[in-house]
């Protein structure tokens, strides 16, 4: 069965109009599992390890373009879906950005 989750807010500084703040865990549910960005501020979210056969982004939750990767670094504004689809489930985290 498919998931969903959301980062949860963290604490972030406005440096030279950057957001910067700690890195964060997101925990992986099952496959696939869509990650939204629901904070208010862009961040990066890193895909790592696991056995992942499908990375998808979205702007609305519903159409979704594969990216042609099985991990790495994306960036996603406020509102941004990222769909991973896993046979073991990976490391994802993000930094606010």
């Amino acid at each position: 069965m498919a998931s969903t989750v959301q980062p949860s807010p963290v604490e972030t500084q406005t440096i030279n109009l950057y957001s910067i703040g700690p890195r964060a865990t997101i925990s992986v549910g099952s496959s696939p599992c869509s990650i939204q960005n629901s904070t208010n501020t862009r961040v990066f979210v890193l895909v790592s390890g696991g056995t992942v056969t499908t990375i998808e982004f979205s702007r609305d939750g519903t159409l979704f373009d594969a990216v042609g990767l099985l991990g790495g670094q994306f960036h996603l504004n406020p509102g941004d879906w990222l769909r991973v689809t896993h046979i073991v489930a990976p490391t994802v985290v993000y930094y606010p950005m």
